[in-house]
C-alpha cells in the first residue's frame, strides 16, 4: 500500500473513530447504529465494516485509544536529581495532569467500565519505578516496603481514581489533593538510616584527608 494510500485509510479509521466518540458523549455509550455511525463520520456503511466488523470492535478500539490519550506519561521527566524532590515532582506533575484532563479520564473509565475493557496502566502514570529507585539508592524508603509494593502504592496515590476520590466533587482544589497526597506519601518514605549517614560521614572526611594530602 502507497503511503498516500495508508494515509488516507489512516484518516478514514481516525474519523470514524471520532464520530463514535462524539455519538457515545451525545447519546451515551454505544447508543448508535452502524448505520448512524456511518452518517455521522461520512462516509459509506460498508467503509464502516472494512474498519471495524462490529459495533463492539469500535467501542474497543474508542475506548483503548481514549484511555491512551489521557494518559500522563512519565511523571519524572524534567525532575530534579534529589530523590525527593523527584517524589514531590511526581505528585504535583499528576495532580495537574489530572486536573487538566479530569473529562477526557473520566470518560475513558466510562467507556472501559461499560464495554468491559481490561483495566490497564493508561490511568496511571510512569515512570514510578524511577520514583522508587531514586528513594531506595539514598536510603528513603521505609525497609518493610518492597521495591514492587512501593511503586504499587505510588500508582494508587497518582492514578485518576484516587485523584477524583480525593476532589470530593470538587470540594478539594488539586493543590488540596496534592498535598493529601504529599502526606500519603510519607507512608513509604523513610529518613536515611544512621548507618547511611556514618557512611556518608566517613567517605566525607576520607575525601577531606585525601584532598589535604
Amino acid at each position: 500500500m502507497s503511503p498516500s494510500r495508508r494515509e488516507l485509510v489512516d484518516a478514514t479509521h481516525a474519523r470514524i473513530l471520532g464520530a463514535a466518540a462524539r455519538l457515545s458523549r451525545e447519546r451515551g455509550v454505544g447508543r448508535f447504529s452502524m448505520d448512524e455511525l456511518a452518517r455521522e463520520a461520512g462516509v459509506a456503511r460498508a467503509t464502516v465494516y472494512e474498519h471495524f466488523r462490529s459495533k463492539r470492535a469500535v467501542l474497543d478500539e474508542l475506548t483503548s485509544r481514549t484511555a491512551r490519550d489521557v494518559s500522563p506519561g512519565d511523571v519524572t521527566e524534567g525532575a530534579p536529581s534529589e530523590p525527593l524532590a523527584v517524589l514531590r515532582s511526581a505528585l504535583r506533575s499528576s495532580c495537574r495532569h489530572w486536573a487538566t484532563n479530569e473529562a477526557a479520564a473520566s470518560e475513558a473509565r466510562t467507556l472501559a467500565a461499560i464495554t468491559g475493557a481490561p483495566r490497564s496502566g493508561d490511568l496511571v502514570p510512569a515512570g514510578l519505578n524511577k520514583v522508587v529507585d531514586a528513594l531506595a539508592g539514598t536510603g528513603h524508603l521505609r525497609s518493610h516496603w518492597t521495591r514492587d509494593e512501593a511503586v504499587a502504592a505510588l500508582a494508587v496515590l497518582t492514578s485518576y481514581e484516587t485523584y477524583e476520590r480525593l476532589r470530593a466533587g470538587g470540594s478539594r482544589s488539586p493543590n488540596d489533593v496534592e498535598a493529601v497526597l504529599t502526606k500519603l506519601a510519607i507512608a513509604v518514605i523513610s529518613p536515611p538510616s544512621a548507618n547511611a549517614n556514618a557512611n556518608a560521614a566517613n567517605n566525607s572526611g576520607a575525601n577531606a584527608s585525601a584532598a589535604s594530602a
